[in-house]
């Protein structure tokens, strides 16, 4: 994000520390990859090192690591004196004996973390070679230093930077000081003796409250500068407050907060919609409407949230924001028509549910939600955001849409969330047994065993590391998880052996035509006598039927097969085409009867909406011009 910033702001020269040359280079090497002609100058200032021993820069935790321009001479005297200031260089074994005893040290206290630089011995307790060093720790600075003293760093950048520049400090052979233009000369009279180390402090403390004292003026007599200022020592006391101080305080948590805005209610029940595809399916839509409904109390308020912003991120549909906005409309629109289907307007599960745009609710509080995104990635390591199965090549985008999902969990401050579950190995490409699969098809697997999902697993994980605080339990209590197994399985074939397999008669789309596709598919879809292990027929008359939810079915037959027959529970359906009572030919009669009356209902609830019938068009012309690319 920070290379894209290079662009977004056409920036012709980046000037940043050193640190950050990696990033800068980034930059470049796009250049040639996007054939830019044009590519920016990159100039990469020095980084001064940290006053205490060991910093190789300023750390932002630690006020005293760092000269600031709003401290005070008796701030700039404090720091400057308690700081390192080395008079030779250390040598590998001294490097070597005191990593080694910092990793002892750590062991001992029980501190789950090394030292930042532990890197800087092996297995053995040596210091590695210099070219096994650290990378990102050589890059800090751009010539080598083996004294690293920073007092002697701020005299030659700081002090000594400006044209004509002096330095002055007392010496062994001239006690009442000798004055330097030069910084090589100071350092070697201080590599020898001539200057000792409390000598280069003083000179030091000196020589930078000449330097701060118009800055100290402006801020005192400036009215606007000296306002400034104190917001500054106000915010850095806040932050200065140690954890003990306030245990029984809750922690801020920065965050965005929709619940406070009156965008959700607060303990609401929160389901993701899907990420955009070209082809939505009516099997995407079936699973997001049982996740809303997954609540015991149907008056309970849910949150269906459209991740538009993280589709972008992902690239899904080529992350062009009309495409992502059509597809969500022609969602939203499918998912009303198959909840009146389902439902009716008494039962309705939508009208208990709030829309949220994701990027619509980012903009509410841009700046905390950034934030809570940022404090997700840097709790977490990379390992664990990719999961087990997600590749290097496919990681960028999923990385920063997992971390988006814990800051979007934040936002909403959910009672509970349903998301999909994670699906592994070969169980679910295995065909169980007649008698298992009648068992499952009558219950619907009403005891799931519970599965998992990288996202789930995250956010119960940041909720347990730092949302855990006693006092944040009433404002911000960790969600219950579940994951979305019960759902109807509207698939029309068996499981096939890969994507390239699957053609348009694999499932229903909600883009499909009621009078072209709602016979002809249902007349293709996998039906073999006496099985019931897999039987999209009778998975989609119990769906769209309503069978078990109080509504029956009367299946046609001749009078020769038996006459008509009702059916107001599933079981008693599977059981008579486990036993060839009921005939395929008569299942796929029935079924097509009210597969036809649902893609009917949400073809018109598409008509009606003009974005939604947008959406559609645009979608369809999209998977056109991606099907003529592979094809070159």
């Amino acid at each position: 994000m920070q290379c894209a910033d290079v662009f977004f702001l056409k920036a012709d020269v980046c000037q940043l520390g050193v640190d950050q040359r990696k990033v800068n280079m980034l930059a470049r090497e796009y250049c040639d990859a996007s054939k830019k002609k044009f590519k920016p100058v990159i100039l990469s200032h020095h980084m001064l090192y940290g006053l205490k021993e060991g910093q190789e820069k300023m750390s932002k935790s630690d006020p005293d690591s760092a000269i600031f321009m709003e401290d005070s001479e008796e701030d700039v005297e404090r720091k400057i004196t308690k700081a390192y200031c080395p008079t030779a260089a250390k040598g590998a074994e001294d490097v070597a004996e005191e990593k080694a005893g910092e990793g002892v040290a750590a062991a001992e206290g029980g501190d789950d973390k090394m030292p930042s630089d532990a890197a800087a011995v092996d297995d053995s307790g040596n210091a590695p070679k210099e070219e096994d060093a650290d990378a990102g720790k050589e890059s800090m600075h751009l010539t080598k230093d083996d004294l690293k003293n920073p007092i002697l760093d701020y005299v030659q950048h700081i002090v000594l930077s400006p044209p004509d520049a002096t330095f002055t400090c007392a010496t062994a052979s001239a006690p009442d000081g000798h004055t330097y233009d030069n910084y090589a000369d100071v350092k070697e009279d201080f590599l020898k003796g001539d200057i000792a180390p409390d000598q280069l402090k003083r000179g030091l403390i000196d020589a930078l409250n000449r330097l701060l004292q118009p800055v100290r003026d402006h801020f005192a007599n400036d009215e606007t500068a000296k306002g400034l200022l104190e917001q500054v020592r106000a915010f850095k006391r806040q932050s200065a407050v140690p954890a003990e101080a306030s245990a029984d305080e809750a922690p801020k948590v920065p965050r965005l907060d929709l619940a406070e805005r009156g965008v959700v209610s607060a303990g609401s029940h929160l389901v993701f919609a899907p990420l955009p595809e070209s082809s939505p399916t009516l099997q995407s839509a079936a699973d997001v409407l049982s996740k809303l409904a997954a609540v015991e109390d149907l008056a309970a308020p849910r949150t269906l949230l459209l991740p538009d912003w993280t589709a972008r991120v992902n690239g899904a549909v080529d992350a062009d924001p009309k495409l992502i906005a059509g597809y969500f409309a022609l969602f939203l629109a499918a998912l009303r028509a198959l909840d009146r289907r389902l439902h009716g307007e008494e039962g309705s599960v939508m009208k208990h549910v709030t829309v949220v745009v994701q990027s619509e609710a980012i903009l509410e509080d841009p700046s905390n939600y950034w934030i809570s995104v940022i404090n997700a990635g840097r709790h977490f390591s990379l390992d664990e955001v990719m999961g087990p199965d997600m590749k290097d090549s496919e990681g960028v985008g999923k990385v920063i849409g997992r971390l988006m999902t814990i800051a979007d969990v934040l936002a909403v401050n959910p009672k509970s969330i349903a998301l999909d579950a994670t699906k592994g190995g070969d169980a679910e490409n295995a065909v169980p047994d007649v008698a298992e699969g009648m068992e499952n098809m009558a219950l619907n697997e009403a005891e799931p065993s519970k599965p998992s999902s990288v996202e789930a697993g995250l956010v119960e994980k940041f909720y347990s590391a730092k949302v855990s605080h006693p006092a944040l339990a009433s404002t911000l209590p960790a969600p219950s998880v579940s994951h979305a197994t019960n759902g109807p399985d509207l698939s029309l074939q068996p499981p096939r052996e890969s994507a390239a397999h699957v053609t348009e008669f694999d499932g229903y789309l909600l883009s499909d035509d009621p009078k072209v596709h709602g016979k002809s598919k249902v007349k293709r879809a996998f039906c073999e006598p006496g099985n019931v292990a897999f039987c999209p027929p009778i998975e989609l008359l119990a769906y769209f039927g309503g069978i078990g939810s109080g509504k029956e079915v009367t299946i046609a037959r001749s009078p020769d097969n038996g006459g008509d027959v009702t059916y107001s529970d599933k079981a008693s359906l599977v059981a008579d085409f486990a036993s060839g009572a009921l005939h395929p030919g008569d299942l796929k009669g029935a079924t097509s009867k009210v597969v036809v009356e649902a893609l009917t209902a949400i073809a018109a609830e598409i008509k009606a909406d003009g974005d939604a019938a947008k959406g559609v068009k645009a979608l369809k012309a999209f998977e056109k011009k991606m099907a003529k690319q592979k094809k070159k």
